[in-house]
């Protein structure tokens, strides 16, 4: 079985808390999801369910009209049993990385 080689980022991404949901356009079933951190090119998000390397997802900003595909990076299993989620967000938005959408979390 060949390992997982991940590349750095190409860009850093602010530790924010906002939900998304994330849509499988295979099957129309869909999570609402809280992130971590963001970019303008990507995003790690909280799951409860486990998702596929590379696998497609729909994703939208639930507090703003932010709304791109994107693709599963990688998906790591938590000890408290969700999973960490990197996804590589096919179209930014100017609006997904704009100040009033990453105010800082607390």
């Amino acid at each position: 079985m060949a390992q997982e080689v991940r590349v750095p980022r190409a860009e850093d991404r602010v530790r924010v808390k906002m939900f998304v949901k994330l849509s499988n356009p295979d099957t129309g079933s869909f999570e609402l999801a809280q992130t971590v951190d963001v970019s303008r090119h990507g995003a790690r998000v909280l799951s409860k369910h486990p998702f596929l390397h590379n696998q497609q997802l729909l994703v939208r900003s639930i507090r703003s009209a932010f709304s791109s595909y994107a693709r599963v990076a990688h998906c790591d299993p938590r000890p408290d049993g969700s999973f960490a989620v990197g996804l590589d967000i096919y179209r930014p938005a100017p609006d997904w990385s704009s100040p009033a959408n990453l105010a800082p979390s607390h």
